[in-house]
C-alpha cells in the first residue's frame, strides 16, 4: 500500500512484559505511531474486530505485507480485521514469528500471539508451532505465512467473544450496492459490507421484498485543492417501500487519486467504520414480517 494511502494515528498501546510458558520474551509494542489504511474515511467509529499489527521477526517490508495478508485471511474466516488501524473497542494483535533450526533440514515455525485492549492490557495469549522443511521457510511468502497463522489467530480471537445458548434472530437486509465509487469500490465495498453486517445479527437476502431494511451506498468525490479530494459516502437505510430510516455519513479530504484502482483492505476498513451506524438504524425498524412473508 502506498504512503499516500496510509497515515499515522497515536498509538494506544503501552509497555508491558508478560510471560507465557515456553515463550517468555515480551512481544514488541509500538511506541509512537500505528499505520491505519484509509483513515480519512473512518471518521465514524466502528466497534469490535481486531487490529493486526506488524509482527516482530520479519523484515519491515515483509512484516507489513504479512499484516495485510493476515487481516485478509481473518476476514475470510469471518473475523473483522484490518492491518494497522483499529475501531473503537477493537482488540490489538501483537506477534512474533520465528524459525528455530531443527537439524539441517527442518525448522520449527513459531507463532507467538497476544491480544491486548486499547490500554495495552493483555487479554489472551497463544503459542502455535510446527516443524516444516527448511526450504519451505526459505521460500515462504507473507501470504503463505498468513495462511498458516490465520487458524490459530481466529481461534484466539473467537475465544474472547461472548458465547450464547440462545438462537440469534437475524434481521434480513438487502444490499442495493454502492454508486459513485472510483476504482473497484463499487464491487469491493459491497463485498466487504456483507461480512460486516452478518457479524451484527443481520442476514443478507437477494430479494428486496423479503428484507426488513435496504442498505444503499452513495459516494461522491470532488476536487477541493491541488492534490486534494473531498470524499463522502452516505449509507442510506430504507424500508423496502423506499421510506427512509436514516443515513450514515463518512467524509473527509484525502490525497487526490488515493482510491483509484483496487481498494484492497481499505474497503473492509470503510465497511467496518460504517457498520455500527448502519446496525443502529436497522435496529430502529420494528421487527415485523417483511412484505414477502405476509399473507
Amino acid at each position: 500500500m502506498s504512503s499516500s494511502r496510509r497515515a499515522a494515528v497515536p498509538a494506544l498501546l503501552g509497555l508491558a512484559i508478560l510471560c507465557l510458558a515456553g515463550a517468555c520474551q515480551p512481544l514488541p509494542r509500538p511506541l509512537a505511531d500505528v499505520a491505519v489504511p484509509g483513515p480519512e474515511l473512518l471518521n465514524l467509529p466502528g466497534r469490535g474486530g481486531v487490529a493486526v499489527l506488524e509482527p516482530a521477526g520479519l523484515p519491515e517490508g515483509r512484516a507489513r505485507a504479512f499484516a495485510d495478508a493476515l487481516a485478509e485471511a481473518l476476514r475470510d474466516r469471518e473475523v473483522q480485521a484490518i492491518a494497522g488501524g483499529s475501531m473503537s473497542e477493537s482488540l490489538f494483535l501483537l506477534g512474533r514469528i520465528e524459525a528455530v533450526p531443527q537439524g539441517t533440514a527442518e525448522v520449527e515455525l513459531v507463532f507467538d500471539w497476544e491480544l491486548t485492549d486499547a490500554d495495552g492490557t493483555s487479554v489472551a495469549r497463544r503459542l502455535d508451532h510446527e516443524t516444516i522443511p527448511r526450504r519451505d521457510w526459505e521460500r515462504a511468502t507473507p501470504r503463505w505465512l498468513a495462511a498458516r497463522a490465520a487458524p490459530g489467530v481466529a481461534a484466539l480471537y473467537n475465544g474472547q467473544m461472548p458465547s450464547t445458548t440462545t438462537a440469534v434472530v437475524r434481521t434480513p437486509v438487502y444490499l442495493a450496492g454502492v454508486t459513485g465509487a472510483p476504482g473497484d469500490g463499487g464491487r469491493s465495498l459491497p463485498r466487504a459490507l456483507v461480512s460486516v453486517v452478518e457479524t451484527r445479527d443481520m442476514a443478507v437476502v437477494q430479494d428486496r421484498k423479503a428484507a426488513v431494511a435496504v442498505i444503499e451506498g452513495i459516494m461522491t468525490v470532488k476536487p477541493v485543492a491541488p492534490g486534494k479530494e473531498a470524499v463522502e459516502i452516505k449509507w442510506r437505510v430504507t424500508r423496502p417501500s423506499g421510506e427512509e430510516v436514516g443515513v450514515v455519513t463518512q467524509a473527509n479530504e484525502i490525497p487526490a487519486g488515493s482510491l483509484k484502482g483496487a481498494w484492497g483492505e481499505i474497503a473492509a476498513a470503510v465497511a467496518m467504520g460504517a457498520g455500527e451506524g448502519i446496525s443502529d438504524l436497522v435496529a430502529r425498524i420494528p421487527k415485523e414480517a417483511p412484505a414477502a412473508g405476509r399473507r
